[in-house]
């Protein structure tokens, strides 16, 4: 049985602060403004907000965060599928069993702590007493109880709550979950979206369409309004269990342009810039403005078709790709070269990473790349690289299209698609390779099943791959194992992807955030995450 440490009052953060940056002098609208004309939706955000010269006096008790793309599913249990958007409420509105923090690392939350049964089916989770929903209700198991069946039952249950079979309440305060099998990822589970309580008496009086109008958690924000297209308003929870947060009201507003965005940080009609572009934040020159980066639960890999007719089918032709393509290059047209090179599909935040040195790494050797090509059965068949257009992975696509023509593979083709046909093809499986960046809530390395699961549920057009059946046993071994004994479960699967040449890792995707330098306690989160309940005003 394994226990869970206490939780600590407050995260480290100056580790990821990354010194002074921003921009110069520029005019823009008024905060909450994101067109050229303000709507009375956007008035009442900026009243409620404040101004810059209120931060200035040290009066300012607001942050104002701009982002293009707007939560709007403000219950992630129910009917809807919820996505990255709505995480910005979601992890304000809600509390999780664990928390995720933002290295990727988990700790205590809504559970003091937990214990896990010797065989892996069972969870017991200990729950903090005295936690109150906003409504004023306190949390106890029935709650719990009810966000994991409804969520299990949910659109994304099946991804988050893996092997999920059923929750037992022992008494008010303690809960079991069984498993259908063992899965040592599952604790990330709990710390997901799906993960967050909520109240099942107001469920019970509202129904899912009530709750996604005025969601109620045990979050440090309550949930005040939402302005399609415009703007989110949270207020603090004055009777948080970790204490009443230093920021008093949170206006997530809409910015359709990043430049808007930039520009309205500078003046001070925002506080915080969700996500920026690394090559707009290498350029700021501000003094007021500052940026924060952090490696991201996501890994961006080209992954390269080994089971339709075409060149990818000869694992010589995907040896030849893999030694000739230099990562720092790709890394340079992506992130300007502030990402980390990946060896592995894994990034160093996943429970289960192999540690260095255990596992083969595929060399950058152009003359090997040249002998393989030579000894493949190559005949000039175009081999065509699948990316979102405009993207920063079309910019790395043509790097690596510049560097397999050098070698020799004359026929390869950028395949720039729009976001919807992309999709289409993507889940149609008759791409030559594919340059995507796998973002996942389990920050597990169970999620290297992605392309090579074996479960029909996922994705049938996946199981390809030779190997596939070798590699998804020793996926079912990596997830019955508890602890450090499953890293070379993992450095197995690693060392046959590579063998194989199944893909080339590229890098590990960051996240980046851009802020007031008189807003403290801000972090960049592995899955894009704001805790707005750390922030203050110097």
């Amino acid at each position: 049985m394994k226990r869970m440490k206490k939780v600590t009052a407050m995260l480290i953060t100056a580790s990821m602060l990354f010194g002074l940056c921003a921009c110069g002098d520029s005019s823009a609208d008024n905060a909450g403004q994101g067109a050229e004309t303000q709507t009375p939706a956007q008035e009442s955000a900026a009243d409620e907000t404040g101004s810059a010269a209120e931060a200035a006096a040290g009066t300012k008790d607001t942050v104002i965060l701009a982002t293009s793309g707007e939560p709007y599913r403000f219950f992630a249990q129910g009917s809807q599928s919820c996505a990255g958007d709505d995480n910005l409420a979601l992890s304000n509105i809600y509390d999780c069993l664990l928390f995720l923090e933002p290295d990727g690392s988990l700790s205590p939350a809504l559970a003091e702590s937990y214990d896990v049964s010797e065989d892996g089916l069972t969870y017991t989770f200990h729950l903090r007493k005295g936690v109150k929903f906003h409504n004023g209700e306190e949390m106890t198991a029935e709650d719990v109880k009810m966000t994991f069946d409804t969520g299990a039952a949910g659109p994304i249950g099946s991804a988050l709550f893996v092997n999920y079979d059923s929750c037992d309440i022992v008494d008010d305060y303690t809960v079991d979950i069984h498993l259908t099998s063992a899965y040592a990822a599952f604790p990330y589970g709990v710390a997901s979206r799906i993960g967050g309580i909520f109240c099942k008496s107001y469920y019970d009086e509202v129904g899912e369409e009530g709750y996604y109008a005025a969601p109620v958690g045990t979050g440090p924000y309550k949930f005040v309004e939402y302005v399609k297209g415009d703007h989110t308003t949270l207020e603090a929870n004055e009777d948080y269990w970790r204490g009443t947060p230093a920021v008093k009201k949170v206006v997530i507003q809409t910015v359709a342009d990043t430049n808007t965005q930039i520009l309205g940080l500078q003046n001070g009609d925002y506080d915080v810039v969700r996500d920026p572009a690394i090559d707009v934040c290498l350029r700021l020159d501000d003094p007021g403005v500052t940026w924060a980066k952090e490696n991201s639960v996501g890994r961006v890999t080209m992954y390269m078709n080994s089971w339709k007719e075409g060149p990818g089918k000869d694992i010589n032709f995907r040896k030849a790709i893999q030694a000739a393509v230099n990562k720092d290059d790709v890394n340079e047209a992506m992130y300007s070269g502030e990402a980390e090179i990946l060896d592995i599909d894994v990034c160093a935040s996943y429970g289960g990473c192999p540690d260095a040195g255990t596992y083969q790494v595929a060399a950058y050797d152009v003359e090997a790349a040249k002998q393989y090509l030579a000894d493949s059965n190559y005949d000039g068949s175009e081999w065509k690289i699948l990316v979102q257009s405009g993207s920063r992975y079309e910019n790395g696509a043509k790097v690596i299209q510049a560097q397999l023509m050098s070698i020799g593979i004359t026929s390869c083709v950028v395949d720039a698609k729009d976001n919807a046909s992309y999709m289409e093809e993507y889940k149609a499986r008759e791409w030559d390779a594919i340059i995507a960046d796998n973002l996942s809530s389990v920050v597990d390395a169970d999620s290297l099943m992605t392309y090579h699961s074996m479960e029909s549920w996922w994705d049938p057009a996946v199981q390809g791959s030779p190997r596939d059946p070798e590699i998804w046993e020793l996926i079912q071994e990596g997830r019955a194992t508890q602890g450090d004994a499953r890293k070379p479960v993992y450095a197995k699967i690693c060392d046959i992807i590579t063998e194989e040449a199944y893909d080339v890792p590229l890098v590990n995707s960051v996240v980046t955030v851009a802020y007031n330098t008189k807003l403290k306690g801000m972090q960049a989160h592995c899955l894009g995450n704001y805790n707005f309940y750390y922030y203050s005003w110097e």
